[in-house]
């Protein structure tokens, strides 16, 4: 999907095109900071049922105050799903959560849900890479399970996104959902 603001893709025999965008805003004083933006995509092929689109939407706002920064409001991205232009029963949302609940400093790290025809599938990000030491902050990428059943992820790592998904079913067309809809993020950790 590479590093603009707009752009085509390919999705195994299907094509799509995207926007996104992000903006970074902060108070006069530098107390309160706010980071807003949102993205959209459509496919169509035979990897997909129809054309396949989503309007998403992020938030978060943060109050600075020297060298401490505080979460005013955690960040959330929301998706709206259609096909061939009609609103679909399915959502995509995915929200800051910490890492360790109940210890202090524990850093945080973004958890959802997407729901979509029948299925309800968990979203978890992924901050470990092979032979890291560390965690990263920012995720890079997500895996997706039903009730602790791993079905697929998404490597964001790179220009060239990667996804894992069924080789057939309704999990399949799930998968691809969620992973275009987050491979649109421009994350505002980034």
């Amino acid at each position: 999907m590479g590093a603009g603001e707009r752009g085509q893709f390919q999705l195994g025999s299907s094509k799509g095109h995207f926007t996104r965008s992000a903006i970074h805003t902060a108070s006069e004083d530098g107390f309160l900071v706010q980071n807003s933006g949102g993205g959209t995509f459509v496919v169509a092929g035979p990897d997909v049922e129809g054309e396949l689109s989503a309007r998403c939407d992020f938030g978060e706002v943060e109050i600075h105050s020297g060298v401490v920064v505080a979460t005013a409001q955690r960040f959330a991205y929301r998706c709206r799903f259609q096909r061939d232009g009609q609103p679909i029963e399915a959502g995509l949302i995915l929200e800051e959560i910490p890492r360790s609940p109940g210890k202090l400093l524990s850093g945080r790290t973004r958890a959802g849900k997407l729901h979509f025809a029948d299925h309800v599938i968990g979203i978890r990000a992924i901050h470990d890479m092979e032979g890291g030491r560390m965690p990263t902050g920012t995720p890079l990428g997500y895996m997706f399970d039903i009730e602790g059943r791993q079905i697929g992820a998404v490597d964001l790592n790179g220009l060239n996104k990667t996804i894992h998904a069924p080789n057939s079913g309704p999990e399949r067309e799930a998968v691809i959902a969620a992973s275009v809809a987050l491979s649109i993020l421009w994350d505002p950790g980034e």
